[in-house]
């Protein structure tokens, strides 16, 4: 039976203090952040939520986000940049809102601002919310009109209407997501809304855990009832509900979407009876069984959260590690435990006794491809 957990953080969707602990997840954080990087993922004893508990604070969470680098240099689906896989993401989410012509579409965390670059290329209007200041200076440098916060673009546009909100990978990202869709419901009462976020039935099996996708920075992780409970306590009629993709070419990433409107005199604040609710069973410990028992030296190319979680859970490995690279610029110069993350370029300085590891993640075919040009001829796991 899994052991009982009093949390500092109220569940995302009841708002309860109690859960069953599921796992202790710990991820080695660049050295830098001055940030805990131990959570406890917990499963709401009251409503099902799966969550985590965390020793930072939100002001040290909303510091993190400021500071920000990686999704301003990125061009992956999420980082809000104007690749032509997540143009087809985009033209997705404007065919599931049927915007009007009148109105404000409202990105909240539009990253780079490529969301609204698609709806103006329509001829709607669109502004954003982007925390990090690298990602929205990337935004702004591009004509776009993207705020730091909903209290700035509130205050520089008092009169404008919103007539659709759109919360994509959003929400897993926040302390407290359900009082942003309140106050959202409230501001701008009768507007579409769309919500996306990872479908947590779909990387949290107890059989097949796919902790590649266990992020630092996701905090809750929903499932179909409790996307649906979160909507119905905040304040928004569900019109569309499903599963998709995330993306063409990240398509083995499962997401949850809901279309619908706020109306903000609907709001329930008791949680719903959950006939399909079922308990999941402590998860196993995060673990890396390939990686050979002998004295060789490793070497990590990819600094991904992933990277983290297992340098943070394994501390064997992180013994060994002599040296990280990645081809972030965002990264690179960057120390994780003391170790300077090196650019990719510096692979060719590896001697062939090194054990070079690379994590599971979209770019691993590509990464593959590239080894022979950096002449390294020692054994390559992937973990």
């Amino acid at each position: 039976m899994n052991e009982k957990h009093l949390s500092e953080r109220p569940c995302p969707v009841c708002e309860g203090r109690e859960g069953s602990t599921l796992a202790q997840l710990c991820y080695a954080l660049f050295d830098d952040l001055k940030m805990p990087g131990q959570k406890t993922l917990l499963e709401c004893s009251k409503c099902g939520m799966l969550y985590d508990d965390v020793r930072f604070s939100d002001n040290q969470l909303q510091e993190y986000y400021r500071r920000n680098e990686h999704y301003a240099v990125s061009s992956i689906g999420g980082s809000g940049s104007v690749s032509k896989d997540n143009k087809a993401r985009y033209d997705r989410i404007i065919d599931l809102l049927e915007p009007g012509s009148s109105g404000v579409i409202l990105d909240f965390g539009c990253g780079q601002g490529g969301f609204i670059s698609r709806c103006l290329q329509y001829g709607l209007k669109a502004v954003g919310i982007e925390p990090s200041a690298k990602s929205r200076k990337a935004a702004q440098e591009a004509g776009l009109h993207v705020y730091e916060s909903m209290d700035s673009f509130v205050t520089e546009n008092s009169s404008c209407k919103i007539q659709a909100a759109v919360f994509s990978h959003v929400l897993e990202h926040l302390m407290n997501p359900i009082n942003l869709i309140r106050f959202f419901a409230e501001y701008a009462n009768d507007a579409l809304v769309y919500i996306e976020v990872p479908d947590a039935d779909s990387y949290l099996s107890p059989k097949a855990v796919r902790w590649q996708e266990m992020y630092f920075e996701h905090l809750s992780h929903f499932r179909k009832k409790n996307i649906a409970e979160l909507a119905s306590r905040s304040c928004v009629e569900i019109k569309k509900e499903g599963e998709i993709s995330f993306s063409k070419l990240q398509k083995d990433i499962r997401c949850r979407f809901i279309v619908g409107r706020f109306s903000f005199k609907s709001q329930r604040t008791e949680v719903s009876t959950m006939p399909d609710f079922y308990p999941v069973s402590q998860l196993p410990s995060v673990s890396v069984e390939t990686i050979p028992h002998d004295s060789r030296p490793l070497a990590l190319w990819g600094v991904s959260q992933y990277a983290m979680l297992l340098l943070g859970s394994c501390p064997e490995l992180l013994s060994r590690i002599r040296h990280l690279f990645d081809a972030s610029p965002a990264k690179i110069g960057r120390r994780i435990r003391g170790i300077v993350i090196e650019p990719s370029s510096n692979l060719s300085s590896l001697t062939d006794d090194h054990v070079l590891l690379i994590p599971k993640s979209y770019f691993l075919f590509q990464m593959r491809s590239q080894l022979p040009d950096a002449g390294f001829k020692g054994q390559v796991i992937e973990v």
